[in-house]
């Protein structure tokens, strides 16, 4: 037998399953659509089914009215008639990409109570069809608490899963408990980085709710890049690159004329040698806090917080850092700062702090007096660096 033989006896042989398979196919849903229009008519709701039925007529082969003939019984709370599971089976083949397959069998899945395989569809919505993206979220944040969503969760990111921040985002943004929010995060965290944007929206998020030392632990284990050396204060030199993350300094930018004051990290050389710096500038308007912050999350002890600070100013006197328990904003247990001279007309001080048992989460705040003194406002220019704090 010649080669051209063998190939077209192959063609042959492949014309005639291919005939077969639409065959079988075109048997299947005519004898589904056989089986459904035997029904007696008060099964179906009104116009919308006997719509579906025609269209089913004239377009068999199309998914869109099979799935309309099949969907109120799939989202009904009843139980499910055995050919709608039959119906959901059959439009598999007809459109296995289609959108309102998919979710279809989402939710054909759920209601069988396999959670996985209707997790699993719903993850294959969002990642095919952007505009279904939020319908999706919201089926799979409905699973947080199932026994079935770990596993699912892990088999998603172990094959790569690039919707887990915009997931993330869209369960952080809404009204997601905080525990489940944290959870889903942290195990997330155990198997990869997320993106900024969905940790500082996790991490305010738990620090909203005083939860510091759970942002805490999200920032420094779900973030794709922490410098290596953290400290308890960070980017206290402020040497690093101002990105405004999680735990990273937040300076009000100020206002010459709203808020009574402007802040700027700069470069100094007055030690001899060129170094960023902290500078806030007063310009003798009413002043409007904060000023500048950072949170922290120190574990209950004795510390002594360090800093240089440098003025050029008639009444910036009553510039000071103080540290809060949050919650509540109450002051800790604090000796009176004690001053070092420096170089350069630089000073150096030094306060001890007392955190109690209580106090999980605190608050690094910048304070400019009393209200005489914020009213007044202040004159000048202070300039801030080598914040730290050691545990004693």
């Amino acid at each position: 037998m010649t080669r051209s033989t063998a190939s077209r006896r192959s063609l042959a042989t492949l014309a005639l399953l291919s005939v077969t398979l639409a065959s079988s196919l075109a048997v299947l849903i005519w004898g589904l659509a056989g089986d459904g229009l035997r029904r007696p008519a008060g099964t179906f709701s009104g116009d919308a089914t006997a719509d579906a039925r025609k269209y089913i007529v004239q377009r068999p082969f199309d998914p869109a009215g099979w799935l309309a003939w099949a969907g109120s019984t799939i989202s009904s709370t009843e139980a499910l008639p055995p050919f709608a599971s039959k119906v959901v089976e059959a439009t598999k083949l007809l459109g296995p990409v289609d959108p309102q397959v998919l979710r279809a069998q989402a939710l054909l899945a759920l209601r069988r109570q396999d959670i996985a395989g209707g997790l699993e569809r719903a993850a294959d919505i969002a990642a095919l069809f952007p505009a279904e993206r939020s319908e999706a979220f919201v089926t799979l944040k409905a699973y947080l608490r199932d026994p079935a969503w770990a596993p699912f969760l892990a088999s998603r990111l172990s094959k790569g899963w690039p919707q887990v921040d915009a997931f993330v985002l869209a369960t952080c943004t809404s009204n997601t408990p905080l525990a489940d929010l944290i959870g889903l995060v942290q195990q997330i965290a155990r198997a990869q980085p997320m993106s900024d944007e969905a940790v500082t929206c996790v991490g305010n998020r738990a620090i909203a709710e005083n939860a510091v030392p759970a942002a805490y632990w999200i920032w420094l284990n779900a973030s794709r890049a922490v410098p290596r050396s953290v400290g308890n204060v960070f980017n206290g030199d402020f040497e690093l690159p101002f990105a405004g993350r999680l735990f990273d300094w937040r300076l009000a930018a100020g206002g010459e004329y709203r808020e009574g004051f402007t802040t700027a990290i700069r470069n100094d050389d007055s030690r001899g040698q060129s170094t960023n710096v902290l500078a806030v500038r007063f310009n003798g308007r009413p002043l409007r806090l904060p000023i500048a912050q950072q949170f922290l999350a120190l574990t209950p002890g004795r510390y002594v917080l360090t800093y240089s600070v440098r003025d050029h100013a008639t009444t910036t006197s009553g510039v000071s850092w103080v540290m809060r328990c949050v919650p509540p904003l109450q002051s800790l247990t604090s000796s009176a700062p004690v001053t070092e001279r420096g170089n350069g007309g630089w000073t150096i001080r030094k306060q001890e702090i007392t955190i109690p048992a209580a106090c999980t989460g605190q608050l690094l705040d910048l304070e400019v007096g009393n209200r005489l003194q914020m009213l007044q406002g202040l004159q000048g220019t202070v300039f801030f660096d080598d914040f730290s704090i050691m545990r004693q």
